[in-house]
């Protein structure tokens, strides 16, 4: 038969391989949350999909690969989040009462990607350190330092270390995410975010006793 009279075969879909693996991924954080990572097999992350588990072995070629995969997914859709707000041309002030709010209610949004923070160290404590915290990379870093100069330079913060605004800052939000996931508790993010906000922004201490402790510094 020459080839004018073969009849051509399907063509290839160019997205099925991205798609296939983003289902994969969408349901392995469901089955892992819902059981943890022990307690899921590959098998039944196939039967939910319909597939055989050699069709995910061939995207993820153990289930460990998997799990860290929906935590590395789940924070790469954190920095796309992240880097829309700090895209725009918001006030100091009102940039940093909007990171707030979106890292809040991205995690209320997701609440399966806290429940994977907490898995990760449990199930893969031979990993120095989590996934959440040793993806920072240098331009993480130079996104940190650009948000921190906006900040310093609209006057929003009075002088202080960077390293320590970051680090006090992203613990308590991360502290508050895994609080509102382990205690239950039903949570506005929203509301949660202003409450954050007013702590941060206008402190604990009364103007009085402020004025005190500056006197007490000098």
């Amino acid at each position: 038969m020459t080839d004018a009279l073969r009849k051509p075969g399907r063509p290839k879909d160019p997205d099925l391989k991205s798609r296939r693996e983003a289902e994969i991924l969408t349901a392995a954080a469901a089955l892992f949350a819902d059981a943890g990572f022990a307690n899921t097999s590959v098998q039944a992350i196939a039967d939910r999909l319909g597939i055989g588990n050699g069709t995910i072995f061939s995207y993820f070629p153990t289930k460990e690969t998997l799990f860290l995969a929906v935590v590395e997914r789940g924070l790469a859709a954190l920095t796309v989040a992240m880097d829309r707000v700090m895209a725009t041309d918001e006030a100091p002030l009102k940039l940093l009462r909007e990171a707030i709010r979106t890292y809040l209610r991205f995690f209320h949004e997701r609440p399966e990607l806290a429940e994977m923070f907490i898995q990760e160290r449990a199930n893969f404590p031979h990993h120095h350190r989590p996934l959440y915290f040793s993806n920072l990379d240098e331009r993480e870093c130079q996104k940190h330092d650009a948000f921190f100069r906006r900040l310093q330079e609209g006057g929003v913060l009075r002088p202080m270390p960077q390293e320590r605004f970051m680090a006090v800052v992203g613990d308590l939000l991360y502290g508050t995410i895994i609080t509102n996931l382990l205690s239950g508790r039903p949570v506005d993010p929203e509301a949660q975010a202003e409450a954050v906000f007013d702590v941060l922004g206008r402190g604990i201490l009364s103007d009085a006793e402020r004025k005190r402790l500056s006197k007490s510094n000098t």
